[in-house]
């Protein structure tokens, strides 16, 4: 092994990524365990001095606005994830383009990449699927309640939720950056026993 600080950072980095699955998973069990949100199990008590139509339509409003703050932070989260993965492994190609030349600052190329990359994982990734979480389980709430005051099949986060509980393939979608970092890592750890 020639670099034991490149060494040291990728297993750093391996571990990370167990850590990051471990964290998704958990996540997902709770969210699995709750039904509801507690705060919106009984929409009619948080607006009792409104109409039926001003109701419904600040029912509506709670609905339009929760769904923008998920599309909010999925446009930040892609923006800024674009950026520092693309950067993680563009700086792993220049250095194996390059690692003649750079062998003796290889721990340094190494640190950048895993870190940029875990930055994003753990700090702007993982709070964004914390809040989705959140915000998905008051929309679901809020379909439901449409959906029993009408008689109404209303909401697609509903339905999908139905439709892919249990679906392997989801499992796997949501560990998809956790596998990309695990692969940056293994790559490091490997390019430290050139």
């Amino acid at each position: 092994m020639n670099d034991i600080w490149t060494y040291c950072f990728s297993v750093g980095g391996i571990i990370a990524t167990i850590y990051y699955f471990y964290l998704i998973e958990s996540l997902h069990d709770r969210q699995r365990l709750r039904k509801r949100s507690p705060e919106f199990f009984n929409l009619k008590l948080n607006i009792s001095e409104l109409g039926e139509k001003g109701k419904l339509d600040v029912i509506l409003k709670d609905y339009e606005i929760s769904n923008r703050e998920i599309e909010r932070r999925d446009h930040i989260t892609l923006l800024i994830g674009s950026i520092l993965i693309t950067g993680s492994f563009l700086t792993l190609l220049y250095y194996l383009s390059n690692f003649k030349e750079l062998t003796n600052i290889r721990s340094i190329f190494a640190l950048t990449s895993i870190f940029s990359f875990s930055l994003w994982l753990f700090f702007l990734h993982y709070t964004s699927v914390r809040l989705d979480n959140l915000s998905y389980s008051r929309v679901r709430t809020i379909e439901e309640a449409l959906r029993e005051k009408f008689g109404y099949e209303f909401g697609i986060h509903w339905y999908l939720h139905r439709k892919i509980h249990g679906d392997k393939w989801i499992s796997w979608r949501r560990k998809f950056w956790g596998i990309i970092f695990g692969l940056l890592s293994f790559a490091w750890l490997l390019s430290s026993f050139l």
